[in-house]
């Protein structure tokens, strides 16, 4: 079994059902969890994009994520030489300003030509 630290799933959904006044989510794989150990922790946020259920976005959405993560600290900035690439120091990749520019650029391109989905925008896409 693999250890779960450093480790967190997609961002899914939970959709609010007023007829038994709760939430339901996304299905969940729980065969892809079973090759994990350790501690996880439920992270809920509100979903920005929730437009009082247009296009049925999800009221808010979560994720499991490491239980041993900091979830508000700063986080470190390191040089990884081989790549030329920014990580946490969970291994995760950050962006620089310029990249961060060409997502905003090519998130601003998409919505003009119709692509209005914020699923369907990724800033691998743009980078």
């Amino acid at each position: 079994m693999e250890t779960f630290d450093c480790k967190q799933t997609k961002w899914e959904g939970l959709w609010w059902h007023p007829e038994y006044a709760g939430f339901s989510s996304s299905s969940i794989n729980l065969a892809k969890l079973k090759e994990f150990k350790g501690n996880v922790r439920l992270l809920v946020r509100k979903n920005k994009y929730y437009n009082n259920g247009e296009n049925s976005r999800p009221n808010y959405l979560f994720c499991i994520k490491d239980s041993k993560s900091d979830i508000f600290r700063n986080i470190e900035v390191v040089m990884e030489p081989q790549s030329g690439t920014y990580q946490d120091d969970c291994g995760g990749r950050l962006y620089t300003e310029e990249e961060v520019r060409a997502i905003i650029n090519g998130t601003v391109a998409n919505v003009r030509y119709g692509v209005t989905d914020p699923y369907d925008i990724l800033p691998s896409d743009f980078v």
